[in-house]
Parts: C-alpha cells; sequence; structure tokens
C-alpha cells in the first residue's frame, strides 16, 4: 500500500486510508517515518481506536515513555488502578521522575496512554490532567531526553476553540539574522518548568500558583539545552527554545538574554513559520517534538475537550 499524503501547508499533511487499529507493513512504517521528515506534523483522519489500539500503533515507531503504572489489582475479572488521583491543584513531585506533572491520569487499558481532558467526574475528581498549554512550547525540553514525538487522538472536541498551533523551529532558524545565528552559535539556553523561574510569567501568577511554583522548583533541577540542535534524523538544524520553557540563554547577561529571546519569540509567530490544526473528532496527529514548538488555543472550561496521548522517547539534544 502506498502513502497518501495531502499537504496542508509547508508545515502539515494529512494522511489518507490509513487504518492505525491494525498493525501497519514496514514499508508503511518507513514512509510514515519519512513524510514525518518532510511534514513534522502528519493529521490522519476518523481513527476509531481505543487506548490499547494508540499505545500498539505508537510502538511501531518507537519507544514510548511510560508514565508510570500505579499499582493494579484483579478484582472479579476486573482489573483496576488503585494509583490516588489528588486534584490537578495539588501535584506532587514523584519519585523517579524530573517534573512533578502528568503520572496520575493513566488510561485502566494502558500505562503508556496518559489522559488529557478537562472533564470531571460526579465527585469532582478530575478524568484526566487539562492540557491548558496555551504558551508556545516544545514538551519535555526541561528533561535530558525530551521526547521525540508526539501522538495525540481527538476522543472528544469542545463546541469552539481547542486548536493546537505548530511552529517549525528549523524554518525559524533558517530565517534568522546573521547577527542572531552567530550568537546563539554554540551556546546552551536553561530550560525549567517551574513558571516563578522564567521571566515571561512575572506578575502573571496568582498566589496559589507562585507558591506551588516555588515549591517545585526547589525540587526540579535547571537543564541546559543547546540553544540550537541537529535533528537526529535528517541533521537539519532548529532553534530550541520556547517561551514556556526556557528562561535564559547561557553566557549572555540577564538583559541580552531576554532581548535576544524575545526578539526570537516574536519573529516565530510570524504566519509563514505557523500551522493551526482545527480538530475533528477522531482525529490521530503526530508531530516531531524534536523541531517543532506548539500550543493550544483557549476554550471555555465547562466545554470538553478530551485526548488520548503516547510520546515516542527521544535522545539527548545535540
Amino acid at each position: 500500500m502506498r502513502l497518501e499524503l495531502k499537504p496542508l501547508g509547508r508545515l502539515a499533511a494529512e494522511i489518507e486510508g490509513l487504518d492505525c487499529a491494525t498493525p501497519l507493513a514496514p514499508d508503511l512504517v518507513q514512509a510514515t517515518n519519512q513524510a514525518l521528515l518532510d511534514y513534522p506534523v502528519l493529521v490522519i483522519p476518523n481513527q476509531l481506536l481505543s487506548a490499547a489500539e494508540l499505545a500498539a500503533f505508537g510502538r511501531q515507531f518507537g519507544a514510548l515513555e511510560s508514565y508510570g503504572a500505579g499499582a493494579r489489582t484483579t478484582n472479579n475479572g476486573r482489573t483496576t488502578d488503585s494509583t490516588a488521583r489528588p486534584s490537578l491543584a495539588a501535584l506532587r513531585q514523584q519519585a523517579g521522575r524530573s517534573t512533578p506533572d502528568q503520572i496520575l491520569y493513566l488510561h485502566p487499558d494502558d500505562p503508556d496512554v496518559l489522559i488529557m481532558s478537562n472533564e470531571r467526574r460526579c465527585d469532582l475528581s478530575a478524568v484526566g490532567i487539562v492540557d491548558n498549554a496555551e504558551t508556545w512550547h516544545a514538551d519535555a525540553s526541561h528533561r535530558a531526553q525530551p521526547c521525540r514525538a508526539i501522538i495525540l487522538h481527538a476522543t472528544r472536541n469542545p463546541t469552539a476553540g481547542g486548536d493546537t498551533e505548530f511552529c517549525d523551529m528549523r524554518a525559524v532558524y533558517d530565517a534568522l539574522s546573521p547577527r542572531l545565528k552567530a550568537e546563539l552559535a554554540g551556546r546552551t539556553a536553561t530550560h525549567h518548568w517551574s513558571k516563578t523561574k522564567n521571566p515571561c510569567f512575572a506578575g502573571l501568577l496568582d498566589p496559589a500558583a507562585q507558591a506551588e511554583g516555588e515549591r517545585i522548583a526547589a525540587l526540579v533541577p535547571d537543564m541546559h539545552q543547546p540553544a540550537v540542535r541537529t535533528h537526529a534524523r535528517s541533521g537539519r538544524q532548529s532553534l530550541f527554545l520556547s517561551p514556556r520553557f526556557t528562561i535564559s540563554v547561557d553566557g549572555l547577561s540577564s538583559a541580552r538574554s531576554m532581548a535576544v529571546l524575545n526578539e526570537i519569540f516574536a519573529f516565530a509567530e510570524m504566519p509563514q513559520f505557523c500551522y493551526r490544526h482545527r480538530w475533528r473528532e477522531n482525529d490521530l496527529v503526530i508531530w516531531d517534538n524534536s523541531c517543532l514548538n506548539h500550543r493550544v488555543h483557549s476554550y471555555l472550561s465547562n466545554d470538553i475537550r478530551c485526548r488520548h496521548r503516547i510520546t515516542i522517547a527521544g535522545d539527548r539534544p545535540c
């Protein structure tokens, strides 16, 4: 079977006629990997997938990151997840993880599938982790080995909003002025999970968020990543900076670091670098986290948005 691609612009393409619930032939896996190099956002519509089928699909492209399954017990033939599920406002640092997020909302059918939802149960406990990522970022850039790719399956869409926008950081780097390229050459940048350490959020956090951020900042170390990284498969260079996680460019004064980052982030907002995906029910979207930033556009908090997410493990950026 030949992979049918329908370009959605310079950054994204739709794959037509693919059934992700069944194993792909090796040539289709290879073709999909190649398509992801050409178009770092791939949209596969009309996918009816269980969580287990989603995870099986993802494993064809590499090892999945595990969110850490809680202890499970079998009672009368039913498998249950015995992990405690506190409210999202009470996230706690987890042993063996470098960040305090995402561990508690695993799909009961596969611990490699994360439930992302703003829905609540009758007892007001959270169904999933809320996807409020409205600031540009690459996932897990604050970790030593950020994920290589993200696969997201839309199981329920809000009536308005909730689009995901992507920015091609390869194209942004290519279009930078020689002055900025020279200033970034060979430098690292500091990334951190806590917003309290990020000048972009100065004065924007309420007291509770400020206190939680300061607690986390004391637990999670800074991570130094190359400001310009080389793609492990294509060899192409891209910026590895984001407003959400990058707090400074190492080796520059505080004032100059902020000036450089602000200039780059404003430049990256230009439409020619971006693709905005308007989700349809049962869309499956794969994106290359190593060369893209992304953000979620706002939606009403009482309008349900639900996604199942898996992440393909990556390597240390270089």
